[in-house]
């Protein structure tokens, strides 16, 4: 095993950037929806409409952003530079997503909502591709780039638990989470976790950006159209099998995400919220909990066989719905512990594994483009979740489920299959597509021995 040479302020710099970016998504993932339909009183149509355009754009912003950040040229760098310009916008922004006016009209609400997360994405993408890109740069050898992917992903479930509960907190304490409750306790519990969580990922942000480095004679890569890039990217054949798997892991997480509060509901017959909250707690701790198990894994087997390993541990995971009956709080726990460690198996390698494609990239066409991959990975991921979110609405329509109706056996049992299958065979693909990734950067062939020449 290699001796890691990065710091430790290193790793943890770079690993803040996770905590910022999880912490704001999973504030939002749990929050944003409930808050605007219950507490701020917008249809949720338009919640949903405004969603669906911040997501669109930020896949194709994040496409571009990479591009950007590859043939920027600065005395501090091609990506710290973007780190720091997008802290403030995405703090700002973060704020105003949870802090709307009042007594504005709905469709002035819904445009405040709209603006804030389209302003929101596009700082977030200037901030985390550039990242993203710099995991190359910082760490040149396997286990460095392990380790840093391993240091934003553990991080990043830190922000997770941050996201989802300070909000929960806020509401408890100042009492509008009781039966009743003045509603404007409630959008005032909001602000006050905007204020604090938009606080924290600024700090988070900045302290990214000064405890990092980056090479600065990185020469600029030439300008090719949008089609060659698209070329050159399939020509790639790992960066293909990566791209991949990750959509089809996305798309079933996405699933399983969107799925979770249905199977606690009314699989597991479960209606208390603290319950569903502990759950989520204790999936989070136990992800934090297997890092260094997965590090020592990925020492031994490498990061594409600890990849294979986390997908198909995932994919048992998705399946044990069926093995989770009404009451039973220890299989309940058991399988949120489970599934929080193996998916942190394979997420927690993407970073690294692109990291090692891009290398592939370079000794091919002698250019570094790590902003090209990240932002086409994050492109695709992001699409990827936006074919997940409505692919859940579809599958409920098929079963028969409708809302604020007690569902039926059969529709109970459409639950499980609906959690456990489509979810369960995007693992098998995924595992498929990936099975002959090869990363490998091929050494120069030895000149052949001249023959003597005979006189």
């Amino acid at each position: 095993m290699e001796s890691l040479s990065l710091s430790r302020r290193t790793r943890t710099s770079f690993g803040l950037s996770g905590f910022a970016d999880n912490l704001m998504g999973t504030c939002l993932g749990v929050h944003l929806f409930v808050f605007y339909t219950d507490v701020v009183g917008l249809a949720p149509l338009w919640v949903s409409a405004a969603l669906a355009i911040a997501l669109v754009w930020d896949a194709v912003a994040s496409l571009f952003m990479g591009r950007l950040s590859d043939r920027t040229r600065s005395r501090f760098g091609r990506r710290r530079p973007y780190v720091l310009a997008g802290a403030l916008p995405v703090a700002l922004a973060f704020f105003a997503l949870l802090c709307p006016p009042r007594d504005l009209a709905p469709h002035a609400l819904a445009a405040w909502l709209t603006a804030s997360l389209l302003v929101l994405s596009t700082a977030r993408t200037i901030v985390q591709v550039p990242i993203l890109s710099l995991l190359p740069e910082l760490a040149k050898g396997s286990d460095e780039r392990t380790a840093l992917s391993a240091s934003r992903e553990q991080l990043g479930n830190v922000g997770d638990l941050v996201g989802l509960l300070l909000p929960i907190a806020l509401l408890m304490a100042t009492g509008a989470a009781d039966e009743g409750a003045d509603p404007s306790l409630a959008r005032k519990s909001f602000a006050a976790a905007g204020a604090l969580l938009s606080m924290l990922a600024l700090a988070a942000l900045v302290i990214t950006w000064a405890g990092t480095k980056e090479d600065t004679n990185v020469p600029t890569p030439r300008e090719i159209p949008l089609r060659e890039v698209a070329r050159a990217l399939a020509d790639n054949a790992p960066f293909r099998s990566l791209l991949g798997a990750a959509a089809l892991a996305a798309v079933a997480l996405a699933f399983v995400n969107a799925m979770i509060l249905y199977v606690l509901e009314h699989v597991m017959e479960e209606h208390d919220p603290a319950v569903h909250l502990a759950a989520f707690v204790i999936n989070a701790l136990a992800a934090i909990a297997s890092y260094p198990l997965w590090t020592r894994v990925v020492s031994r087997v490498g990061k594409a066989h600890a990849f294979r390993l986390g997908l198909a541990l995932s994919g048992l995971a998705f399946g044990s719905v069926f093995f989770v009956r009404p009451g039973n709080l220890f299989a309940l726990v058991m399988v949120m512990v489970f599934s929080g460690a193996a998916n942190v198996g394979f997420w927690m390698q993407l970073s690294a594994l692109v990291a090692d494609v891009t290398d592939l990239d370079a000794a091919r066409h002698g250019e570094r483009r790590e902003g090209l991959f990240a932002g086409f990975l994050a492109f695709t991921k992001k699409l990827a979740v936006a074919g997940a979110s409505a692919a859940v609405g579809v599958g409920l329509t098929l079963i028969g489920y409708e809302e604020h109706v007690t569902p039926s056996p059969d529709v109970v049992f459409g639950l499980e299959l609906l959690f456990a299958v489509p979810t369960t065979l995007l693992v098998l693909a995924a595992l498929w597509i990936f099975r002959r990734y090869d990363a490998s950067v091929p050494r120069p062939s030895p000149s052949p021995a001249r023959e003597p020449v005979e006189a």
